[in-house]
């Protein structure tokens, strides 16, 4: 009982502090509510609703051939609609987001979203509706840019920001039209940054992903993620459906990247050295052995680098460089290689017919 005495006091003190304290600590949560208020009036405007109808295939009917389709409609006293009957094969329509690149029209948004779409119609803000084309897509990064058709002489252009000066914890935003709702807006945190090998539906080369606990749900797709002053730090693009609160976004110093070559060529030229199966120290140790220990078998000072497992591919670069299996390729020009997925990133960057040293 005296253990519980002297505790009775402490938080009766701390009760007393926090009910005197909420006449100052009121102001900070209205400016701090204030500032997401004004995030979503600055940036709303440069996000658009996308909806792609898609060619009609056999592979989506409008009516599956799904296990248990057929108990489905029987349980219910519906006949099974004929999927070769003209009337029941309507085109699937894929909606997603996007935002607002330039006064030209161009619009970022996924791949996903628009890939193999017969049609596209853009809705903004104000609930004005264009036709858009597809311009050049990357299915290897999931970035994707469309054109409106003509667009308005006042088209909001979104603002970005630089993908280097994000920080894991600062707050981030997420707009889109989640399930068609457009005009959302949910916040949180940024949870992580460059998270790669996920397994998305989706295979794409190029993982390097804002991870956030801001709501994203299906149909953010291709909406912006900004930081507090309404600034684009990400693109939207995935989630894990079966977690909570686990959404990914492209960072958009890549979006940067890409889409300067999509508007000028419909589509982006890579660097390519030719090494088959390259990994990161870590995934090649088996048995009680670490990372760490096996560089330090092979006479390096860290795990860092891309170790070649499979050697390098007949012709290319990485042969008449000399590049042979059981390798680690350290550096590039100078700069270091963190792991196999760098070496990919920072190849694929380069021009081809580039001059490059590597260590």
């Amino acid at each position: 009982m005296k253990g519980v005495r002297n505790h009775v006091p402490a938080a009766m003190l701390l009760a007393l502090l926090c009910a005197g304290s909420a006449q100052a600590i009121t102001p900070m949560l209205r400016e701090l509510e204030d500032a997401f208020v004004r995030i979503g009036e600055q940036v709303r405007p440069a996000v658009v609703n996308i909806e792609s109808e898609q060619e009609l295939t056999e592979g989506n009917a409008a009516v599956p051939r799904m296990p248990g389709i057929e108990e489905f409609f029987k349980y219910y006293g519906v006949p099974m609609p004929d999927p070769n009957d003209p009337r029941s094969r309507r085109r699937p329509v894929a909606s997603g987001s996007g935002f607002i690149y330039d006064a030209s029209g161009h619009i970022i948004t996924n791949n996903h979203v628009v890939d193999g779409a017969k049609t596209i119609k853009v809705r903004l803000f104000n609930g004005k509706e264009y036709e858009a084309t597809v311009v050049g897509s990357d299915s290897d990064t999931d970035i994707a840019v469309i054109k409106m058709k003509d667009p308005p002489s006042d088209l909001h252009v979104a603002e970005l920001a630089n993908s280097s000066e994000i920080r894991v914890g600062q707050f981030a935003i997420a707009l889109g039209s989640p399930r068609g709702l457009e005009g959302s807006l949910s916040f949180g945190h940024v949870s992580a940054l460059g998270r790669d090998t996920l397994q998305l539906p989706i295979e794409l080369r190029f993982q390097d992903f804002i991870q956030t606990d801001a709501a994203i749900n299906f149909g953010n797709s291709g909406g912006p993620l900004v930081d507090i002053d309404g600034r684009i730090m990400g693109m939207n693009t995935a989630i894990d459906a079966v977690g909570e609160s686990l959404g990914f976004a492209i960072p958009i110093d890549m979006v940067k990247e890409v889409a300067p070559q999509l508007i000028a060529n419909g589509k982006v030229t890579r660097g390519f050295l030719g090494v088959n199966d390259i990994r990161d120290m870590k995934d090649i140790v088996t048995g009680t052995t670490t990372a760490e220990e096996f560089a330090e078998a092979i006479g390096l000072p860290d795990t860092k680098g891309a170790y070649v497992n499979g050697g390098a591919i007949p012709d290319s670069p990485a042969e008449k460089a000399g590049i042979k299996k059981d390798d680690v390729l350290r550096k590039i020009d100078g700069q270091e290689v963190a792991g196999a997925q760098d070496l990919i990133k920072k190849v694929s960057a380069l021009a081809p017919g580039a001059t490059i040293k590597i260590e």
